[in-house]
This record gives structure tokens, C-alpha cells and sequence, in this order.
């Protein structure tokens, strides 16, 4: 199919509104417990009615990810922060050349993303990744617990996504923000695959920590090594569980 001819999914307001609501929950501009702005502030910087801002308020108090308290001192608040991806993004299911286009974009772009932010991260931003890191830490399961629930992966996911957005901050560089962000709804469904158990979950936060002290130190040996890992799980995984090589790995058939 022409990629201009994609079928079309059209959100209402009230779900738009929401969606960007969730987005700023689960990239950390809003904190648990943070209080939202007033629905007149909200409609006005989004330009849409109150009720429509009331409408996706509920859609989200209805996905335990606001709370509303009624009476003085009250307001909307964030409940949880472990916010789903559908919330933020609606897609067809992948299919396999999609995943070889996500990964090969990913391996594309997160070296770059990684020796640049090296180059011109500041204070700001290594507290940004240290927060990151932080909230996956939190987020681990007891050392007993063995098996990954679905909630524990999803803290996860969103602990590394919100270091690799940190990461694109630090290259002060506005496109290869949204770039990352495009890039991160892409493949986060696919990191499920690689989450199972808490030893997984511990060894990718234990891969962006080592990130951070790569970065830290700016040597891009160090830096080109940590990446490399990081790509080199989720490819592996993805073959391992397709039964098919990623186009990346494919070789041409020698002549003769």
C-alpha cells in the first residue's frame, strides 16, 4: 500500500487531549503526585473547550492514571506514572519489515544521539538521566521475585525511554528530539520482548547507568562499547523469537 494512503485514525478532541495529557505524565513533565493545571488553563493553552478537557481528564481518571479531588485543596493529581503506551500512540500491529526499519533507524540513530550528547550535556541533563535511572530503580521488584509483571516491565520501559529522551535533550538539538520521540513508539512494544524476568529488567538499568558514566566521561570508545550492547539486545532477542534474521545481519549472496 502507498504510504500516502495509510488508513486514517482520527482522534477526538477529548482523546487528543488526553493522549498529550498521558504523554507529559509518562516522559516525567508531571511527577506522581503532581497537580495538574486548572481545566481553564488547560483549554486555553490547548485551545480546545472545557468540557473537552473535562472529558479527557475522565478518560484518564477511568485509566487510574489521574485522581481528582473535589473541595478546597483539591484538583487533579497524577496517580501513577506507569502509563501505558497505547495511551499515547494508536498503530496497526507491525509487521516484519517495519520491525527491520525501526531497528535499523534505532541503530542509525542512537550512537549519533549518544557521542553528541557526550559532547554538550550539562548538569541539567545528567540529572534528567539520573532520574531516569532512579524511577526504574524504584520501580524493580524485590530480588525473591523472579517473574517480571506486566506492570514492572512497563516502569521499566518507560525508565529507559525517559533516559534516551534525556539523552536526545542533551544535543540540543529540537528535531533529534522528536526524532527520538517518533523513534521510542516504534520500539517500545518491542522491548517487552527482552523484559521477563527481574534479572532483565535489572540488566537494562544497569546498561543505561554504564551509558551515563560513558557519556560522563566522554571517551567514545566507551560510549560506541554501552551502545553497541544496548542495540545488540533487543536485535538478538528479535531473532531469536522470529526465527528470521534482521536485514542488518543479511549478507549478500556471494557471486559464482
Amino acid at each position: 500500500m502507498n504510504r500516502h494512503f495509510q488508513p486514517v485514525k482520527v482522534l477526538l478532541p477529548n482523546e487528543e487531549v488526553a493522549r498529550r495529557l498521558a504523554d507529559a505524565i509518562r516522559t516525567g513533565f508531571f511527577r506522581l503526585g503532581s497537580r495538574l493545571p486548572s481545566e481553564r488553563s488547560i483549554a486555553e493553552q490547548m485551545q480546545v473547550s472545557r468540557p473537552t478537557v473535562r472529558e479527557a481528564v475522565k478518560l484518564l481518571v477511568e485509566a487510574n492514571i489521574l485522581t481528582v479531588k473535589p473541595g478546597a485543596g483539591g484538583g487533579t493529581f497524577v496517580s501513577s506514572e506507569i502509563v501505558p503506551l497505547d495511551l499515547i500512540v494508536s498503530r496497526p500491529d507491525m509487521r516484519p519489515g517495519d520491525i527491520d526499519e525501526a531497528i535499523e533507524v534505532r541503530r542509525l540513530i542512537l550512537p549519533w544521539v549518544a557521542q553528541i550528547a557526550s559532547q554538550y550535556a550539562e548538569d541539567v541533563d545528567f540529572d534528567r538521566m539520573g532520574q531516569a535511572i532512579q524511577f526504574g530503580r524504584d520501580a524493580l521488584p524485590p530480588p525473591e521475585v523472579t517473574k517480571s509483571s506486566p506492570e514492572h516491565i512497563n516502569s521499566i520501559i518507560i525508565a529507559t525511554m525517559r533516559f534516551d529522551l534525556a539523552l536526545a535533550q542533551a544535543t540540543r538539538n529540537s528535531l533529534v528530539l522528536e526524532l527520538m520521540e517518533l523513534l521510542l513508539q516504534w520500539v517500545e512494544p518491542m522491548r517487552r520482548r527482552t523484559l521477563h524476568t527481574r534479572a532483565d529488567l535489572a540488566l537494562s538499568l544497569e546498561l543505561i547507568e554504564i551509558m551515563m558514566q560513558a557519556i560522563e566521561s566522554g571517551d567514545p570508545a566507551q560510549i560506541t562499547e554501552i551502545t553497541e550492547r544496548r542495540l545488540g539486545i533487543l536485535e538478538n532477542a528479535l531473532e531469536e523469537q522470529t526465527g528470521r534474521r534482521l536485514r542488518r545481519n543479511r549478507r549478500p549472496a556471494s557471486a559464482g
